[in-house]
């Protein structure tokens, strides 16, 4: 899959590039109930809009991708913007011991990431967010329902979270609202997942 995504960034061809930050991720970095700002760990940080967002609400970020040509256009966009951060060129789902930061985070964000995992791979990444993350923190996760749609990522059963994430409380699963998708994607149902590390 790493290969397709780095086709795609050559050609120019990413559906999901989006410049204004996610809802769910507002609501936990300005709502009435956002986090303290701490460390903060973007999974497929893409070109770092996102990211870019967190560092100018006072978060310490780091954005992990595994597509160079991503990461480049994020640091220009992280200069651009004036705001420091720190990006990392790793496979999540084959990142060793303390390679994303054991223990650190209290955010963070996969806006469709660990969708496109195989079963085997998707559990070691999440086995490694596991071993990132402090107790408390929380993992925003987007991801579409179930299926095979050709080169679309393959998406996660909700009632399989538990058992991928067994040290984390599902604290909520809805449908994502305001995007509509075309082609192979279309009958994707994305829903954002809200999980609170034990």
């Amino acid at each position: 899959m790493s290969a397709s995504y780095r086709i795609m960034y050559r050609l120019g061809i990413i559906p999901w590039e989006h410049t204004e930050p996610p809802e769910p991720l507002t609501a936990l970095i300005e709502g009435p109930d956002a986090l303290p700002p701490g460390d903060m760990l973007d999974i497929g940080c893409g070109t770092g809009h996102d990211a870019i967002y967190a560092a100018r609400h006072d978060w310490n970020v780091t954005g992990v991708d595994v597509v160079p040509r991503a990461l480049e256009r994020a640091r220009r966009n992280a200069r651009a913007a004036g705001v420091a951060m720190r990006f990392l060129e790793a496979d999540v789902a084959q990142a060793g011991h303390g390679e994303l930061g054991a223990g650190n985070y209290t955010l963070l964000l996969d806006g469709g990431c660990l969708h496109g995992l195989t079963p085997a791979r998707l559990r070691r990444a999440a086995a490694a967010l596991t071993e990132a993350a402090k107790p408390g923190a929380v993992l925003l996760m987007l991801a579409f329902a179930p299926g095979r749609r050709g080169p679309a990522p393959r998406g996660i059963d909700p009632a399989q979270i538990p058992a991928l994430f067994p040290q984390w409380d599902l604290d909520f699963s809805r449908p994502v609202t305001g995007i509509s998708l075309s082609g192979v994607a279309r009958s994707a149902s994305p829903s954002w997942h809200q999980l609170v590390r034990r």
